[in-house]
């Protein structure tokens, strides 16, 4: 005979207080959440922006490749300000990051501030989706500094194929990202 208990699962405070503002702890960790997640979706929008425009620089650079034509000027500055504002959203993300990290150390009880993860779980996966970005722009820098210098057509490919693909934002760094907003009530579970 097969007998089953339901596993019962605490109710998160977003769920125990639909339209109520939350407050302290909770209350932090969720603002906190939205706001990196916020800062990530500007990331995206750059990285967007910065794929088209290292593909534009490759094309030239192909079609050139023993010279520095005028026509690279304008895209070479474009994608130096999209690192440049690559490096602000990392900055970004790296105060959210302490400040979650704070957080988990003025909440030092071992209990989970939402439903399934403790603020200290919390800090760690959002350290660790910070750390991944913040690795991820120095290959945004590294397409920078040498796409306009590519010596074959194939290495202009390379560099805009790094800037495009994004190695180090793994299926597991987009989920630690999911869990964060799943956990705080920004994302419904299903």
């Amino acid at each position: 005979m097969n007998s089953f208990t339901p596993v019962m699962v605490k109710e998160s405070p977003v769920a125990a207080s639909p339209g109520k503002n939350l407050t302290g702890s909770p209350r932090v960790a969720r603002d906190v959440v939205a706001d990196f997640y916020n800062t990530i979706q500007k990331w995206n929008d750059v990285h967007i922006r910065g794929a088209h425009i290292v593909k534009q620089i490759a094309s030239i650079k192909a079609e050139n490749l023993n010279s520095y034509p005028d026509i690279l000027e304008s895209p070479i500055l474009d994608l130096f300000n999209l690192c440049k504002m690559c490096s602000d959203i990392c900055l970004e993300m790296s105060n959210f990051s302490k400040r979650m990290i704070a957080l988990s150390k003025l909440h030092k009880e071992e209990t989970y501030l939402f439903i399934s993860l403790t603020v200290e779980e919390m800090a760690d996966n959002m350290n660790t989706v910070y750390k991944a970005y913040d690795k991820e722009l120095k290959n945004k820098q590294l397409v920078l500094e040498n796409v306009a210098h590519s010596k074959s057509k194939s290495e202009a490919m390379f560099f805009a194929a790094l800037w495009s693909y994004q190695i180090n934002i793994t299926s597991e760094i987009t989920l630690k990202l999911e869990a964060l907003l799943t956990e705080t009530g920004h994302r419904k579970i299903s």
